[in-house]
């Protein structure tokens, strides 16, 4: 017996399963993707603080962009339209900026901007971000933020493989890696002893951080952390 559907049913069908399937194809997950897409000309821009203890908020072109950042955590990258900005940081909830810099930025690329003090005549590093061109491999960054520590390899936890070496203070290192999940030291060139460690789980196509960062005592830590863009909202 052969069925036959009247052009009403399916049509009524069709919308049904429409509706169904919106959330899941409009599911955008949050700090990843843009809705709407930010403009043609705009580049993205990240801050962290090095400082030890702070709590800040961020404040570009005399609008708080990101509030209670903490020290030694990096914020999301933020969509600025390319050109001259004005960056600075206040102390969480306070009208005073501690320390401020302007920023020229160059469409299409990505930056972060790192204070490792916040004494007013402070200057930052600027690090160049590359992006991930290969969707099968991971890019994997490295920031040496502490001044005293000196250039540092980074190897896996038994020492074997180096993954860098000798990353100098305020000099970029990045490389595309295998998506594995693995533990992290960081140590002294040519030592295995380790200063600090850490552990990540890394996915095709992901793009990921570490930063080296002073701690008290004159001692060392690691941060591991996955790259996020802030959600664009067409402000």
């Amino acid at each position: 017996m052969q069925l036959r559907f009247s052009p009403t049913l399916l049509k009524s069908a069709l919308v049904f399963l429409l509706a169904s399937l919106g959330p899941l194809v409009n599911a955008r997950p949050a700090g990843q993707l843009y809705d709407p897409e930010p403009p043609a000309d705009s580049a993205y821009v990240r801050v962290i603080v090095a400082s030890l203890g702070a709590i800040v908020d961020v404040v570009v072109d005399g609008r708080p962009r990101i509030v209670k950042l903490k020290s030694g955590e990096p914020g999301d990258y933020m969509v600025l339209s390319a050109g001259k900005h004005s960056v600075a940081i206040h102390a969480a909830g306070k009208p005073t900026a501690q320390v401020s810099t302007t920023l020229d930025v160059v469409r299409g690329r990505a930056m972060t901007v790192a204070f490792t003090t916040l004494l007013s005549d402070a200057v930052p590093i600027f690090f160049e971000d590359k992006a991930n061109s290969n969707k099968l491999k991971s890019m994997l960054a490295v920031y040496n933020l502490d001044s005293k520590s000196g250039p540092l390899d980074l190897l896996t936890a038994d020492g074997n493989t180096k993954v860098f070496v000798g990353v100098a203070h305020g000099t970029p290192a990045s490389i595309q890696v295998n998506p594995i999940s693995v533990e992290l030291i960081a140590a002294k060139p040519g030592d295995k002893t380790p200063l600090a460690r850490t552990s990540l789980a890394m996915t095709q196509g992901g793009t990921y951080s570490i930063f080296l960062l002073p701690i008290e005592g004159g001692k060392l830590s690691a941060l591991a952390a996955q790259n996020k863009t802030e959600r664009y909202t067409g402000k």
